[in-house]
């Protein structure tokens, strides 16, 4: 009993496996640092040094009452930072405590495949937060560092090379069964997809307000929104895309919100113009924005229609979400329901005399609707506005005023808020739309990607023949804007207020468009990736059985073929390991090459016959050839049974030369 207690106390695992399983645990913690604080990963990092010098002779490993002591601080720790010990965050910091000490503790062959076990969940957690390819890629590695570093210690000798290679080839054996399993297992909308829940993701992008900052604050933000392709290749130009997400009905000068719910619609307007198919790919944002094309006129799965024309999810996207809209781009309304005019008339409760004087200037000039539109675009472009990221706060009482009167300077939400609020003082029914504009086309994969930094806002007025018009006061104040992503329109404008940034950009150009068209390239990559195999849902699966004309098939018939066609191939993979294996030895292959010549001429090796005996009868029964036959014996003697034999070239060269044997009758 001592000997085993003074066993279990030291170290018994071989240094090169250990290392190999403590760096894939490493690397499987890495993507979870941003989930648990700094002092957890510190002690995982500090019990895994431990661990590596205790790994020697002679050194003992901690005792059971120092690793109790350790767990009851580590699970301390975890609820005094977080208050508790429930919830995704504690979770994961619990975990990799668990982790720690599993690794100080670690000896023996059970231990090591219990650590094996936990790299693998670790592994597993990394893809609910993130699956891109480069993730997917990255996860793949680790697993096959764990098999390399199971077979490696199982094995015992050899190096981690060869290990890897006899892993590879384990992933290979198994790729056609988990080809046949991801096509043929039933799915279920939405895809090969899974996170954990909302209170993890980074929350960003539109809200249900608009104020000033709103939109500006996004202007720099580099992160995807969603990509869009067009399956049917009708593609609108970038500077006509008018990405819909939300209608902010209420409206208090610069500051708006949805205001209070209105009757849903079923479907928007009466749309009319050529239709634009797209189907998006829309990053996970926490709220239930969905986002289409002015207009959406489709039906969407899990989505229902606001008033407005506005698409929004029954659930919050808190994964990536794949749907497809049809829009059409032309609205010719001829009836507002009574609700929405009174929301799109509402005045705000505070109006300056100053404002109300320049609207009513308008009105009494031209009573008809379409002139005091374009009175107030005249007064805008006549007045030098500034389009800005950085106009300055604006105070919340009077802030409409001396953005009108005094400054000057704002961005897309504030010319978006103005110009509707002047429309409601004028007695035009107005409404503000928050999204996208524009985009950037990907050539390589032929699809749009919008980011953040493309988010917009503009305004829309109610004309009784004509239904609801767009607005973009963006337009009128910088049309180059429209045309250009804002990087590029900041870029431009700063060349040519200031020779030496010019000058800087001209010569950053090349090694800006090179790392540019190196993402577009990696970015198509990924949503290849994200379309073909993340979003292999059940829409794409019942296509792809379409087209094999399984379609027709119950799912009964499906799974019984599924399992004939595993159990042929676990047979087929049983059979093919199994099979007997000839080991690649060239001296062996050739004399067996020159006893079948012999054979061929009648004389045949018994089972028991030495290679002496045989060369010896062979000689007696083919005088003639006798000379060859010594000579091919005791090469091959030579080369089995002398210690250090010498090289195989001379034997087999003979062995090559062998004329053919006669048998003594054949004379």
């Amino acid at each position: 009993m001592n000997s085993f207690r003074r066993s279990r106390s030291s170290s018994d695992l071989a240094t090169a496996p250990l290392v190999g399983m403590i760096l894939a645990i490493v690397l499987a913690t890495i993507p979870l640092q941003e989930r648990v604080p700094v002092w957890v990963l510190v002690a995982f990092g500090v019990s895994c040094i431990v661990r590596l010098a205790l790994n020697r002779p002679g050194a003992r490993l901690p005792s059971l009452p120092f690793k109790i002591i350790l767990f009851a601080l580590g699970i301390g720790g975890v609820a005094v930072t977080y208050g508790t010990a429930l919830g995704i965050e504690p979770g994961f910091s619990i975990l990799i405590v668990l982790v720690s000490l599993k690794v100080i503790e670690a000896n023996g062959s059970r231990d090591f495949h219990v650590l094996a076990l936990l790299g693998f969940f670790l592994v597993l957690c990394d893809l609910f937060f993130s699956q891109d390819l480069i993730r997917w890629l990255y996860v793949a590695a680790i697993v096959l560092l764990l098999l390399a570093t199971m077979v490696r210690f199982h094995r015992g000798a050899g190096n981690y090379p060869r290990a890897a290679g006899l892993a590879v080839m384990l992933l290979l054996e198994t790729l056609p069964l988990a080809a046949l399993l991801f096509v043929f297992f039933p799915r279920f909308y939405g895809g090969f997809r899974f996170q954990f829940s909302q209170s993890l993701l980074n929350t960003g992008g539109m809200s249900e307000e608009l104020s000033p900052g709103s939109v500006s604050s996004l202007a720099l933000n580099d992160e995807i929104a969603f990509r869009a392709d067009f399956p049917d290749g009708h593609m609108p130009p970038i500077s006509a895309m008018y990405w819909r997400g939300g209608v902010l009905w209420h409206g208090d000068g610069l500051k708006w919100n949805v205001g209070p719910a209105l009757p849903r619609e079923r479907r928007p307007g009466q749309l009319t113009g050529p239709s634009v198919w797209q189907r998006i790919s829309l990053q996970p944002h926490g709220a239930l924005w969905l986002f289409a094309l002015d207009r959406p006129a489709s039906d969407v799965r899990g989505a229902v229609y606001l008033p407005g024309s506005v698409l929004q999810s029954r659930r919050a996207i808190t994964s990536r979400f794949r749907y497809e809209v049809v829009s059409k781009p032309d609205n010719h309304e001829l009836f507002l329901p009574g609700d929405q005019r009174l929301a799109a008339l509402q005045l705000p409760p505070h109006v300056a005399p100053q404002v109300q004087a320049l609207v009513d200037t308008w009105k009494a000039n031209h009573a008809d609707p379409r002139h005091i539109i374009e009175s107030a675009r005249r007064f805008f472009r006549r007045e030098h506005f500034v389009y800005t990221l950085k106009p300055g706060a604006y105070s919340e009482a009077h802030g409409l005023e001396e953005f009108l009167f005094e400054r000057h300077q704002g961005f897309c939400e504030h010319y978006a808020a103005t110009f509707a609020t002047l429309m409601r003082l004028a007695g035009i029914p107005s409404r503000i739309v928050i999204g996208y504009h524009g985009g950037e086309y990907n050539s390589l994969g032929k699809y749009v990607i919008v980011r953040q930094a493309d988010s917009h806002a503009w305004c829309e007025v109610w004309l009784k023949d004509a239904g609801w018009l767009r607005i973009d006061p963006t337009d009128l104040i910088a049309p180059d804007r429209l045309t250009s992503n804002l990087a590029a329109y900041l870029e431009t404008r700063a060349a040519q207020t200031d020779p030496e940034v010019a000058q800087r950009s001209l010569t950053a150009t090349g090694w800006r468009e090179i790392q540019h068209e190196m993402q577009l390239v990696w970015d198509s990559i990924n949503y290849q990736w994200d379309l073909r195999v993340l979003n292999f849902d059940e829409e794409a699966q019942h296509n792809f059985l379409f087209a094999l004309g399984l379609n027709t098939a119950s799912w009964a018939e499906i799974f019984i073929w599924i399992f004939v066609a595993v159990a042929v191939f676990v047979a087929t993979l049983s059979f093919w390991l199994r099979r007997p294996r000839a080991k690649a030895d060239r001296v062996g292959r050739g004399y067996a090459r020159f006893c079948a010549a012999l054979a061929r001429a009648g004389l045949h090796r018994e089972p028991w016959e030495g290679p002496q005996y045989f060369g010896a009868r062979a000689a007696q029964r083919f005088p003639e050839q006798a000379p060859i036959i010594e000579h091919v014996s005791a090469l091959y003697i030579d080369l089995r049974y002398r210690a250090g034999p010498p090289a195989p070239q001379p034997f087999l060269k003979a062995v090559r030369r062998l004329p053919r044997f006669k048998a003594p009758s054949e004379k």
